[in-house]
């Protein structure tokens, strides 16, 4: 980011963010929450740059509408940042992590909704300076589709890599992902065709000299996790469902939808999941097919297929009465 800081804290945020990426680190989604943690300061006007526990839950709560994991991963930022200060004698408050008490029910997109999520992305057209900047139009456009698609972590199709892309035989090499772990993922063949499309407009119109598959408007650096949400939060509040869903989506959320749908198709035509919940653990890079059913479980749509599918429930547990349906859409 060169966007500069604007607090009391603007001389250490800058030191420590420099310390860190001297360090090797590339603190690119660090760096947006320490963005955000300045600005807060500067419009409540602190003006003593020291962190105090107050201040730490002050900034916290501005969080509560926000999935635990992610004030979880702003308690760590702003912890790390104290201990800077502390390296450096002045003093701070460690905060500990934030608990994850308070889990988000998880949304799964319908077709519905994401047909008008995805109309909203393929509108963005952004500006800067009031010159059009095409390209990142274009590669959110195709950004979002392989999140859905082939429900990737965010942080995984980030953090793609050029070399790591096949294009011709339709494979992601998926690096060092969570746990460790490196994974194929194949495409489908329309995917396939979109991102060959996207791969040969960034080649013949923008001079693509990246090594990242979605950079950043500055070449040398890939999408900020931040930069990801802020497009998909912006789209998804000018759709009509914005509104009137009581869950609100977040870009992992299209992950959730993609396993879902996947797994309802198998149980529609059929396919014992069983046999297939293992190959898409594999897909998904989790560690158990324990961790891919979790995604599945909570959902009511899920018990209603896995009622319908059952033949012999009728004959077991008898039918009660339904007074009202709270599973109706």
């Amino acid at each position: 980011m060169k966007t500069p800081f604007l607090s009391c804290f603007a001389k250490d945020l800058e030191l420590f963010i420099r310390k860190k990426q001297d360090a090797g680190y590339q603190y690119y989604s660090e760096e947006y929450a320490l963005h955000q943690f300045d600005k807060f300061c500067a419009d409540c006007c602190i003006s003593n740059p020291v962190i105090t526990k107050k201040l730490v839950n002050s900034w916290l709560e501005s969080f509560e509408n926000c999935s635990a994991i992610t004030v979880a991963g702003r308690a760590s930022v702003i912890r790390q940042f104290s201990l800077f200060l502390l390296s450096i004698g002045k003093d701070a408050y460690i905060s500990s992590h934030k608990p994850l008490n308070k889990q988000r029910q998880i949304h799964v997109l319908s077709d519905a909704e994401i047909n008008a999520l995805f109309e909203r992305i393929d509108q963005y057209s952004p500006k800067i300076n009031g010159v059009p900047f095409r390209r990142l139009a274009i590669e959110y456009r195709v950004l979002f589709r392989l999140l859905l698609c082939c429900g990737l972590r965010v942080s995984e199709t980030r953090k793609l890599k050029k070399e790591d892309v096949d294009l011709q035989n339709g494979t992601l090499l998926i690096k060092i992902s969570k746990g460790n772990r490196d994974r194929i993922v194949y495409l489908s063949e329309d995917l396939r065709v979109l991102m060959i499309r996207y791969s040969e407009q960034m080649k013949q119109e923008f001079n693509d000299c990246s090594i990242w598959f979605f950079p950043a408007r500055e070449m040398d650096n890939l999408l900020s996790v931040g930069l990801i949400d802020r497009r998909f939060n912006i789209a998804w509040n000018a759709t009509a469902f914005a509104s009137v869903c009581p869950d609100k989506p977040t870009v992992h959320s299209l992950r959730h939808t993609f396993v879902v749908k996947r797994m309802n198709t198998w149980m529609e035509q059929g396919i014992p999941l069983r046999s297939m919940l293992p190959y898409l653990s594999k897909y998904l890079g989790h560690k158990s097919v324990e961790d891919t059913f979790y995604y599945y479980h909570q959902l009511d749509t899920a018990f209603r297929i896995v009622h319908n599918k059952d033949r012999r429930s009728k004959a077991i547990i008898p039918e009660v009465p339904v007074y009202e349906d709270i599973l109706s859409e």
